[in-house]
């Protein structure tokens, strides 16, 4: 017996010792395990920026405004409306294709296998996915090729009846496309499945594409936007507005939401009552930010063209328009350079 332990006890320690050089060789065997690839496989679409015929690489601009460096290889597959081309000048600048190929993750470049060019339509929306379930505001990212540097939309509600409908400025080159991004504010509906329509020219709709949505909740939020009224403003002051209620979509972004309403104007049953807004044609909004409860908007430069008393009245309207939100107690508005 006195000889069982000292055996058992080296045994054991002999047993540790195995297990625990195991344990320090096999990091050392997983880090060089060769089996490991850097290699992603990526399917991607974006806009031609640029083309390097000397590197055979080409720059591609994805809807969300990140640049992808992609290489062409002799065993790279080009088309173009399906007919099977070989050679890089096929590939024209400002051109909208579909990339299909690996990633190299040390280097981030995509050795292309497909290059799919298309121009059978001119809007392809990449965000959000059909039947995807959304919130307010919705964000619609894509690809458009425009005449006249604008995309128009509309949102439809379950009786295929319009509820909303805008127009947002995106720029770019006629024969080419560009990215876009809009934000939407969602009106009240009453239920949660509704359609976006988006395309670029009225009244032909070039390029109208329909997208079935479904919202997570028709809960609603009710704000005050603030307006002009002469019939109201017996004193005629310049620095008198009076608020309407507005009842939209629920969202978390009041202050951009009752900014939005105030950009649409008054509506036209509010027009009959002589509400109207002092804010001039064409006015935007470039920026809003909310730091330490003070509001700061930035305007387009449209806002100068007023008379004082009517200045004075629009940045009532602005000003009153973000007070009523609890985290505000402040608003500095400012014109853009």
């Amino acid at each position: 017996m006195k000889y069982l332990l000292p055996t058992l006890i080296i045994s054991l320690c002999l047993a540790g010792f195995g297990c625990l050089e195991g344990a320090l060789e096999y990091p050392k065997e997983f880090k060089t395990d060769e089996t490991l690839t850097e290699i992603q496989t990526v399917n991607l679409i974006g806009v031609v920026q640029s083309i390097n015929n000397e590197t055979n690489q080409i720059q591609i601009v994805s809807a969300g405004g990140f640049i992808e460096e992609i290489k062409i290889i002799p065993e790279t597959t080009i088309s173009f409306n399906n007919e099977t081309r070989k050679n890089l000048l096929d590939i024209a600048s400002g051109s909208l294709v579909e990339v299909a190929g690996t990633r190299d993750q040390s280097t981030l470049i995509v050795t292309a296998k497909t290059i799919q060019t298309e121009d059978l339509t001119r809007i392809k929306l990449t965000s959000p996915d059909s039947g995807a379930t959304v919130t307010s505001p919705l964000i619609v990212e894509g690809f458009a090729k425009t005449t006249n540097q604008k995309i128009y939309w509309r949102i439809k509600d379950q009786n295929n009846a319009v509820q909303r409908s805008g127009e947002n400025y995106i720029g770019g080159e006629e024969k080419a496309y560009i990215t876009f991004r809009l934000e939407i504010y969602l009106p009240a509906l009453e239920a949660k499945n509704f359609t976006l329509e988006v395309f670029t020219k009225q009244p032909t709709e070039v390029g109208l594409v329909s997208l079935p949505l479904n919202l997570l909740s028709i809960n609603k939020s009710e704000l005050q936007v603030f307006f002009s009224n002469d019939k109201l403003n017996t004193s005629r002051a310049c620095d008198v507005v009076f608020p309407v209620t507005r009842t939209v979509a629920e969202t978390s972004a009041t202050g951009r939401a009752s900014l939005l309403e105030l950009l649409n104007g008054s509506t036209d049953s509010e027009r009959i009552e002589s509400y109207r807004s002092s804010l001039p044609a064409n006015t935007t909004i470039n920026s809003f930010v909310i730091s330490g409860g003070v509001a700061t908007v930035t305007v387009s430069k449209d806002f100068e063209k007023n008379s004082a008393c009517e200045k004075q009245r629009a940045t009532e309207q602005i000003r009153q328009t973000l007070l009523q939100i609890d985290s505000i107690h402040d608003v500095v508005i400012q014109t853009e350079e």
